[in-house]
C-alpha cells in the first residue's frame, strides 16, 4: 500500500474515533462544564468563550477591511484562532498553531526553520503572504518571509490570529498577495496580574514565559519575557539525512559533514504600555526584543559549521483619538531593527525599517463609512560577508529605500440585507514599479436575521521583488551553482482573484463557512535556469510566466462554554504555465483536512485534539526533494488547580509519527527527518 494512503487511513479512523468519543461524553460535559451564563463581553479572556451567536454580535475581526466587522460579514473569507484554541494546543510555535488553519500551508525543515503560506507558495525568500502583529509590518525586508524564531511574541501573549484568505493588498499594501497572518496581542489591561508558564518535552526542550500586567489610574502596562531551548535533531532521536543531488555528493562532502545540528537557544521579550489621556485620547507604545543562536543549515551544497546569530528589536509609538463628531482616526510609528550576523557562513546583514502611519474612520452618511490612511516607509540595509562558503554579494549596498502608498476603504448598506465595500490603495517605492491594489465585494443576507449570507468579492494585489531578488549574485560549488545579476529590471508579480463565500448559522451554536476561489498570477518572480554543456548551472532571477489556482475552502463548527468541534477541508489546484516553471516557493497542497475538538469537562479537567491530514506538495522546478503527504494528530488534557490559578497539562504531539519525513526548503540539495511523536507536560501559575 502507498506510505501516503495508509497515513491518511490512519488520520481518518482517528478522526472518526475522536467524533465517537466527543460524541458518547458530550452530555456529561454539558452537565458539568463551565456555566455559559457567567460571561463578561467586555473581558477578552470571556470573549473567546461565547457561543458563536454571541461571537457573531461582536466586532472582533479587523484585518479585512482595517477596520471592525461582524464575524461572517467581512469583505473577505477569515479564519480566526483564538487564545483558547491556541492555550489548549499546547504549542509553543506560531506556525505549528497555524497549520490547523483551513487553507493554510505549513512545512517544517528543520526544528526552527518553517515556511508558511496562505494558499500555499511559501519559502523563506518568498513574501506573497504578509504577516504582521497587531497590524504592523512583520516579514523580513532583506529576504522576504519572517523567521518565526525571532519574532519577539509569547504564545500566551496572542489573543487571537486572523488569516486573511486571497489578496489583501488594497488594505495592507504590497506582498499580501495570496493572504494575511495578523497575530493581535492581548492589552495589559486585560491580563492583570502574574503569569508564568513552562513546557518541558521528553527530549529535554524547554518553554518558559513570565509575564507581569498592572493598572494604576491612567496607566497600563504588560511585560513579558521568555526563554526557549530546542535540541538538534540528532539528540531527539532524528536527523537521518537525504541528499536530492546524488551526484553532487562528492563536491559537497555529503554524506560525512552533515550533521543535523538544527538546535535553537531563544531569549523573548516584549512589552506594551497604554496611557488614557482623556475620555477621547488613547496614547501606546512598546518594545520587543528577540536574540536567538541556531544550528547550521546547507544552503546550494554548502554545509556552514558555526551558528546562526540574529537579533530583532521592534518597537512602536501609538496615539488613538475619538473626535467630537465620532471619527476615529490614529497615527502611529513603528520600526524593525534586525541583525542577522551569521559566523562563518554566507552573509551577515543588517536592516533598519522604519514606517509612519494613520488612518481615520468616519461615517459619511445614515449606514456608510468611511476609512482613509496611508502610510510611508523607509528601509536601510547594509551586508557584510562570511569568510567562507559562497562568494554572495548583494550588488550596490548599503541600500536605502522609500516605499508607500495611500488607501481608501469604502462600506455602504445599500440595504438592510445588502452591503457593498470597496477598497482601493496606490502604492510607490523609489526602487520598483508603481502598482495599485484593489478589493471589490457585495455581501448579501439571504434572509432578515442575516443568519446566512453570500459574498461575492474580486481582488488585486502585487508582490513586489524584495532587495535580495534584485541585487543578489553567489557562486558556490566550485562556480558550478551561479546565481547572476539581474539582467533588466524587474517588474511587480500581479494576482487576481474571484470568490464566492457562504455563512450560514443553522441553530445558535452550529455554524458552516464556504469560499470558492479562482486566482491568477502574472509576472511571477521566479528564476530561469540554464546549464552550460561544461555541467554550470546558471541562474538569473526574473519575471516569468503565470499561473493558475483554483480552490475551495470550507469550515464546519460546533462551539458553546462547554466545548468546541470544528471540520474543515480545502482543495487547492495550483498550475504553472510551464513545466517545471521556477516560482521560487512550494505550491500548496491539493487536499487539506482537519479536525479540532475541545471539551470542558468536570472538576476543571478540559481535553483538546487537533488533527490535520496534507496531501503530497506537487513538484515544481524549484524542488529537488520531494514534499511528502503527511498526517498529525495532537492531543493534550488538561487540569485546573488552586480555584483557577493554576494548570497542570501533559500532551503528545504528532501522535501518529515517531519521526516528520524530510521535507526541503528552496536552494537546498539536502533535508534531514525531525522528531514526530513528542510527549510534554506543562505548568501555569497565575497570581
Amino acid at each position: 500500500m502507498n506510505i501516503g494512503k495508509k497515513q491518511s487511513k490512519r488520520f481518518w479512523v482517528f478522526s472518526l474515533i475522536l467524533l465517537c468519543l466527543i460524541s458518547c461524553i458530550s452530555s456529561q460535559a454539558i452537565a458539568g462544564g463551565k456555566d455559559p451564563n457567567n460571561k463578561d463581553p467586555n473581558n477578552k479572556e470571556d470573549l473567546f468563550k461565547m457561543s458563536l451567536e454571541e461571537l457573531m454580535e461582536v466586532p472582533v475581526i479587523t484585518s479585512a477591511s482595517r477596520q471592525p466587522q461582524k464575524m461572517g460579514q467581512s469583505s473577505a473569507f477569515v479564519s480566526v484562532i483564538t487564545a483558547e484554541d491556541i492555550h489548549y494546543s499546547g504549542l509553543t510555535s506560531i506556525p505549528e498553531i497555524l497549520q490547523f488553519t483551513p487553507g493554510v500551508d505549513v512545512r517544517k525543515f528543520d526544528r526552527r526553520r518553517y515556511g508558511v503560506g496562505v494558499r500555499g507558495l511559501f519559502s523563506r525568500t518568498s513574501d506573497r503572504t504578509l504577516v504582521l502583529v497587531n497590524g504592523r509590518y512583520a516579514n523580513d525586508s532583506v529576504f522576504g518571509s519572517p523567521d518565526w524564531a525571532a519574532l519577539p511574541v509569547l504564545i500566551e501573549d496572542i489573543e487571537r490570529i486572523e488569516v486573511v484568505h486571497g489578496p489583501s493588498g488594497a488594505s495592507w499594501g504590497a506582498n499580501a498577495a495570496t493572504g494575511v497572518i495578523n497575530i493581535i496581542t492581548k492589552k495589559p489591561k486585560d491580563v492583570l496580574g502574574g503569569f508564568a508558564s513552562t513546557t518541558i518535552s521528553q527530549f529535554g526542550d524547554s518553554y518558559t514565559h513570565l509575564r507581569m500586567a498592572e493598572k494604576k489610574d491612567a496607566w497600563s502596562w504588560r511585560v513579558s519575557a521568555g526563554y526557549e531551548d530546542l535540541k538538534d535533531s540528532d539528540q531527539a532521536g532524528a536527523g537521518k539525512y537525504r541528499s536530492g543531488q546524488p551526484s553532487l555528493n562528492g563536491l559537497m562532502g555529503f554524506p560525512d559533514s552533515f550533521a543535523a545540528n538544527d538546535f535553537m537557544r531563544s531569549w523573548r521579550f516584549d512589552s506594551e504600555a497604554e496611557y488614557q489621556v482623556s475620555e477621547e485620547t488613547k496614547l501606546s507604545f512598546g518594545v520587543g526584543h528577540s536574540n536567538f543562536e541556531a544550528g547550521s543549515s546547507e544552503l546550494v551544497g554548502y554545509l556552514p559549521q558555526r551558528d546562526d546569530m540574529t537579533s530583532l528589536t521592534r518597537a512602536f509609538m501609538r496615539i488613538d483619538h475619538i473626535f467630537d463628531n465620532g471619527t476615529t482616526g490614529y497615527l502611529q510609528w513603528y520600526g524593525n531593527f534586525l541583525r542577522s550576523h551569521w559566523q562563518n557562513t554566507v552573509e551577515k546583514y543588517t536592516s533598519y525599517d522604519n514606517h509612519l502611519e494613520g488612518q481615520l474612520n468616519f461615517t459619511l452618511a445614515d449606514r456608510h463609512n468611511i476609512s482613509i490612511g496611508g502610510d510611508v516607509s523607509w528601509l536601510q540595509a547594509a551586508m557584510a560577508y562570511g569568510d567562507n562558503g559562497p562568494n554572495c554579494n548583494f550588488i550596490g549596498e548599503p541600500f536605502s529605500e522609500l516605499s508607500g502608498g495611500l488607501f481608501l476603504i469604502d462600506s455602504f448598506e445599500v440595504t438592510d440585507r445588502l452591503t457593498l465595500e470597496g477598497q482601493i490603495r496606490s502604492d510607490f517605492h523609489s526602487e520598483n514599479d508603481r502598482d495599485w491594489s484593489t478589493r471589490l465585494s457585495a455581501i448579501y443576507a439571504l434572509d432578515e436575521a442575516k443568519k446566512h449570507t453570500l459574498r461575492f468579492s474580486v481582488a488585486r494585489a502585487f508582490r513586489a521583488p524584495n532587495l535580495m531578488v534584485r541585487t543578489m549574485t553567489k557562486s558556490t560549488l566550485f562556480g558550478l551553482m551561479n546565481v547572476l545579476p539581474v539582467e533588466e529590471r524587474l517588474h511587480n508579480e500581479n494576482i487576481w482573484s474571484f470568490e464566492t463565500g457562504y455563512t450560514g448559522k443553522f441553530t445558535k451554536n452550529l455554524t458552516f463557512n464556504a469560499n470558492v476561489y479562482y486566482q491568477r498570477f502574472e509576472g511571477m518572480l521566479g528564476t530561469i535556469n540554464e546549464t552550460t554543456a561544461f555541467g554550470v548551472t546558471n541562474s538569473t532571477f526574473k519575471n516569468i510566466d503565470g499561473a493558475t489556482n483554483v480552490g475551495f475552502e470550507s469550515e464546519l463548527a460546533l462551539a458553546d462554554s462547554r466545548g468546541k468541534l470544528s471540520v474543515w477541508y480545502a482543495y487547492d489546484h495550483f498550475e504553472t504555465d510551464q513545466h517545471n516553471q521556477c516560482v521560487r516557493a512550494l505550491g500548496p497542497a491539493t487536499h487539506k483536512a482537519g479536525l479540532t475538538g475541545r471539551l470542558f469537562l468536570p472538576d476543571g479537567w478540559t481535553f483538546n485534539a487537533n488533527c490535520v491530514a496534507n496531501s503530497a506538495i506537487r513538484p515544481t522546478g524549484d524542488t529537488v526533494i520531494s514534499n511528502p503527504s503527511f498526517d498529525r494528530v495532537d492531543l493534550t488534557i488538561s487540569k485546573e488547580f488552586g480555584k483557577g490559578s493554576g494548570e497542570f497539562m501533559i500532551g503528545v504531539s504528532d501522535v501518529l509519527n515517531k519521526t516528520n519525513k524530510v521535507i526541503a526548503e528552496m536552494g537546498e540539495f539536502t533535508a534531514h527527518e525531525t522528531p514526530g511523536r513528542t510527549f510534554f507536560v506543562r505548568v501555569q501559575m497565575k497570581f
